[in-house]
């Protein structure tokens, strides 16, 4: 595959990975399913982002790992605030 055919390739798994979220957040009731597969994408669209596009594929590992690793730990963020908003708003409220 030449360079621009995977870039377009990317690109085209890109946008249906977003409009696919967008349709199941906007279509469903909100529910941990739902969160959950959401963030699961944002993950998948970090990945591809960061080793297509920003060409980190070929980057030292520690750059790279810690890149990918913004992508795991901010969507897991984002599901346990959206899940679990009493327990977070408990354990950050000053007494």
């Amino acid at each position: 595959m030449t360079q621009k055919n995977r870039i377009n390739f990317y690109w085209l798994i890109l946008i249906a990975l977003t409009l696919f979220a967008t349709f199941i957040a906007e279509a469903a009731t909100p529910s941990n399913l739902t969160v959950l597969l959401v963030c699961f994408i944002i993950s998948i669209k970090g990945r591809f982002v960061i080793d297509e596009f920003m060409g980190l594929r070929e980057a030292i590992p520690v750059i790279r790992y810690t890149i990918h690793s913004y992508f795991i730990i901010l969507p897991i963020f984002i599901a346990l605030t959206i899940i679990f908003p009493e327990i977070l708003a408990g354990l950050t409220t000053i007494k």
